[in-house]
């Protein structure tokens, strides 16, 4: 994977807006919070940034991976951000306080995607390890890992109903998964490379 990205740049209505300029290497990831009041970003210095997106200000780094984090998302309430890591981990994080919370450590490879159940109660993760899992945000364990791949998942969301999720792979599909049974529902094919992003 790579992304040659050494800076932030949000625009405006009108085609102006702020740029964050990174130091320290790629940026991976960007995300906003649910109330547009900030924005996280995932780099290749093992840091989470956060900023205060009206005025600019840097006001944390988020300090606990040991190698390039890939993937952000604040929680739908916007009080905790989960972060995921080529050191083959996930983190939870108080955007309060910025001290790690949680670790969630199943994962055999890179994981390339983390997300959160829209009621907040849920963590999904892709990894290079082709598997994905799902995990307990209160207790912490691995609740599901669904394993159907033969090729990396490069991306994995809920569906607005939290019974479904969506992921994509270098194995050139889309795959829909009820949760529940952790059946595969569906696999969409079309795509002629890796797909790497859903939404």
């Amino acid at each position: 994977m790579e992304i040659l990205l050494s800076h932030v740049q949000v625009m405006g209505q009108f085609g102006y807006g702020m740029k964050f300029k990174i130091d320290l290497g790629r940026v991976y990831d960007v995300n906003f919070s649910s109330d547009g009041k900030y924005i996280t970003a995932g780099l290749q210095d093992n840091t989470i940034r956060l900023w205060d997106l009206h005025s600019g200000i840097e006001m944390k780094q988020l300090l606990g991976h040991s190698a390039d984090v890939l993937s952000t998302q604040f929680s739908p309430d916007g009080k905790m951000i989960v972060s995921s890591s080529n050191d083959k981990t996930i983190n939870l994080w108080s955007v309060e306080s910025g001290e790690r919370l949680k670790q969630f450590k199943r994962h055999f490879d890179s994981v390339t995607s983390v997300g959160f159940s829209h009621d907040g109660q849920f963590i999904v993760s892709g990894s290079l390890d082709n598997t994905i899992r799902i995990w307990d945000i209160k207790t912490g364990k691995e609740l599901k890992i669904l394993i159907n791949y033969s090729n990396y998942v490069n991306d994995v969301k809920y569906f607005p109903d939290d019974q479904t999720i969506v992921s994509c792979s270098s194995d050139n599909s889309i795959r829909l998964w009820n949760i529940k049974s952790g059946k595969k529902i569906q696999k969409l094919k079309g795509h002629s490379h890796s797909v790497k992003s859903v939404d």
